[in-house]
């Protein structure tokens, strides 16, 4: 009798009652994603589900790994949050919102069971103080449709690369990496100079854009320049420690962290608009106007339309450029 191969695997949705349709099995591709809309690979309508949710990648030596695409709800392994690529395990539990299916690979696993409670998140939160915060949200564009093209061994490497590349970035301009999700990364200002703070993200910006751009020239038979889409958001947060599983992790929680990845969602090519600032953002910068267009979003979760600036990252360049200037004093 032939083995099956190792590389085959199936998703079982655990959620329902119904026998049939509620198993997918992942052998015949690199990726699969997973989302609310019809177009995805493994289609879940809910409405707690995004349009373009996770995916699940097939590496040449067999294992499958788990990332999430900025999802609104968060995706988890056995009850806990990622941030990263995640290898699953066979009997791993996987929570797509509050959807869970089970993984299952012919291979033994090595993690616990999974878990027999509802709550996927389940979570103590300690947090410490509220600030005035500045919140950088950079996503590569196109990155499910480019991870289906080029496969999931080239995608890994080229997260793990951008993901190293980019920290460094944050650092060098005085901020803080919160967290990476998927092909996003989360990073933050805090401290009492609102403007420094502000000047420094928009930098940043410019910066993770400049290197996710030069790595077009550096791939071979890379289909389509890469870019990415930002927005950046200031307010009041909660800063804290996040305790699950008996570990702590540093984050920050807040409206001005939900509209950050909401007015980052509005980015678009087509309209030439690289980033997005929210209105308290643009109240610290010199004649926003100027070099800014306004515009009027209506997003997830707000009743009310949200006010922001937008801009292409060469008018932004501009902007930096100019307002550098005006703000060194004469010598």
């Amino acid at each position: 009798m032939t083995a099956p191969p190792e590389t085959s695997a199936t998703l079982t949705l655990l959620d329902t009652q119904e026998p049939d349709g509620h198993r997918w099995l992942l052998n015949d591709n690199a990726t699969y994603t997973l989302g609310r809309v019809a177009n995805t690979d493994i289609t879940l309508p809910y409405s707690w589900v995004s349009r373009k949710h996770a995916m699940i990648q097939r590496e040449e030596n067999g294992r499958f790994n788990l990332i999430d695409l900025g999802s609104s709800n968060g995706t988890f392994i056995n009850g806990r949050k990622i941030h990263t690529p995640i290898t699953l395990q066979s009997g791993d539990c996987i929570g797509i919102g509050s959807t869970r299916l089970l993984f299952h690979q012919e291979t033994p696993s090595t993690r616990p069971p999974t878990p027999s409670g509802p709550d996927l998140d389940e979570m103590t939160v300690a947090f410490v103080q509220k600030q005035i915060i500045t919140i950088l949200i950079c996503d590569i564009h196109d990155f499910t449709r480019l991870s289906e093209t080029m496969g999931a061994q080239w995608i890994s490497q080229l997260l793990q690369h951008w993901t190293g590349k980019v920290s460094k970035l944050v650092h060098k301009h005085e901020g803080i990496v919160d967290k990476f999700i998927g092909d996003a990364v989360m990073a933050l200002w805090d401290g009492p100079n609102l403007k420094n703070n502000i000047h420094q993200a928009l930098k940043t910006a410019i910066a993770i854009n400049q290197f996710t751009s030069s790595l077009s020239k550096k791939i071979p038979d890379m289909p389509w320049p890469l870019q990415i889409g930002a927005a950046l958001n200031t307010g009041e947060a909660m800063l804290g420690n996040l305790a699950q599983d008996g570990q702590n992790n540093y984050t920050v929680v807040g409206d001005v962290v939900n509209v950050a990845f909401r007015l980052e969602n509005m980015t678009n090519r087509k309209e030439d608009l690289d980033i997005v600032m929210g209105c308290d953002v643009a109240a610290h910068l010199l004649a926003p106007e100027t070099f800014f267009k306004k515009y009027s979003f209506q997003v997830k979760g707000k009743q009310e339309a949200v006010d922001a600036y937008g801009c292409n990252f060469s008018r932004l360049s501009a902007y930096l450029d100019q307002s550098t200037g005006l703000q060194t004093p004469n010598k």
